[in-house]
């Protein structure tokens, strides 16, 4: 019982895992990003990474990362996805990158909703807007692309729900039950209305493919899979996924 208690407790601080590192104006100059704040409802204003468009053929590209880090440490994955003309806005999350606030499902929810928001008030049309995700931010994109209008959702090591990541890595308790921050992404990705794309490692140690495939297998045509073969969870950038990312992100605005 007391083990229960204590999982109960401390869930969160074994879900989030932020790194408060915070680029500098030069840092984030030389890389072609610069810093924006952006207000989000409970949380603050929030520092998050933008990149314009250079060609106004390409899309805009949302990004959300993983449960670990912060975007200061993703800003050559940043770069990668800008490379072709593309504009990235990544997600500053509460509680990471120095940013204020405490990272949960529902601040994470009102962070993605303000960014997406951000992006249409300044003049970025939904049709140019593509959602992409990585890990845990999966839950959150899905649940954002389930509400809103967009070219595409781009889903990289998707789950089905938090709560059944939770029950995998601790079956000898009620994990399901007990989890707070649940990412039903599985309750919602057929009333996501917009292509996909699925990228997983066939070797993925955390979220196993199987799993990726079942919330795949779910989601509404038009829909493509990328197994990215012998591909794990972290190291799928250096099989060169980012030209899957740019190419699937690009088709999608084009047949908007």
């Amino acid at each position: 019982m007391v083990i229960v208690a204590l999982a109960y407790s401390f869930q969160r601080s074994l879900l989030y895992f932020p790194d408060q590192t915070v680029l500098t104006e030069m840092e984030l100059k030389d890389a072609d990003f610069s810093a924006v704040n952006i207000a989000v409802k409970g949380s603050g204003e929030l520092l998050s990474f933008w990149r314009a468009p250079t060609d106004q053929t390409k899309p805009v590209i949302l990004h959300f990362h993983g449960n670990a880090g912060s975007p200061a440490l993703r800003l050559p994955i940043y770069q990668a996805l800008a490379q072709d003309g593309a504009g990235v806005l990544a997600v500053g999350y509460p509680g990471y990158g120095g940013n204020p606030g405490a990272p949960s499902e529902d601040a994470f929810y009102a962070a993605a909703q303000a960014h997406y928001d951000w992006l249409i008030i300044n003049g970025h049309s939904a049709e140019k807007i593509v959602i992409a995700a990585q890990s845990l931010g999966t839950g959150v994109a899905t649940w954002l692309a389930s509400r809103n209008e967009a070219a595409g959702l781009i889903l990289e090591a998707a789950y089905t729900g938090m709560d059944d990541m939770a029950q995998r890595q601790f079956p000898i308790l009620p994990a399901k039950l007990l989890t707070k921050d649940r990412y039903r992404s599985l309750n919602r990705i057929d009333q996501v209305d917009m292509p996909l794309s699925w990228i997983h490692g066939t070797n993925d140690e955390l979220i196993p493919f199987a799993m990726g495939q079942k919330l795949f297998d779910a989601a509404k045509e038009p829909k493509i899979s990328h197994p990215v073969q012998g591909g794990g969870h972290n190291d799928l950038w250096m099989y060169g996924i980012d030209a899957l990312v740019r190419k699937d992100a690009q088709r999608f605005v084009e047949i908007r």
